[in-house]
């Protein structure tokens, strides 16, 4: 699984520095207070970087974060069961 990973990993790698090569373009955005001058290679690897971290973001606060709370509410309410039992680790069989 860690050579599958490794390999995903190059493999964006070798897209973001194809991507970032092939749009060489010098672009200008212009803010109210400002303006960036980058490359449309370096803007369009930023937007996808700034939408994966709003859509995880987004997942956490709408799905992750009530899921943890309803699990702490349910091992409160439930008589006699220890988070950490001193039983067997189930095996498969």
């Amino acid at each position: 699984m860690k050579v599958f990973r490794l390999l995903v990993l190059l493999a964006l790698l070798v897209i973001g520095l194809i991507i970032g090569a092939v749009n060489m373009t010098d672009m200008t955005f212009n803010l109210v207070f400002a303006q960036i001058h980058t490359s449309v290679g370096v803007a369009l690897i930023s937007a996808l970087l700034l939408g994966v971290v709003v859509g995880a973001g987004l997942v956490l606060v709408s799905v992750v974060i009530p899921l943890y709370g309803q699990l702490r509410r349910a091992n409160k309410g439930a008589p006699g069961v220890r988070p950490h039992s001193s039983a067997p680790p189930f095996d498969g069989r």
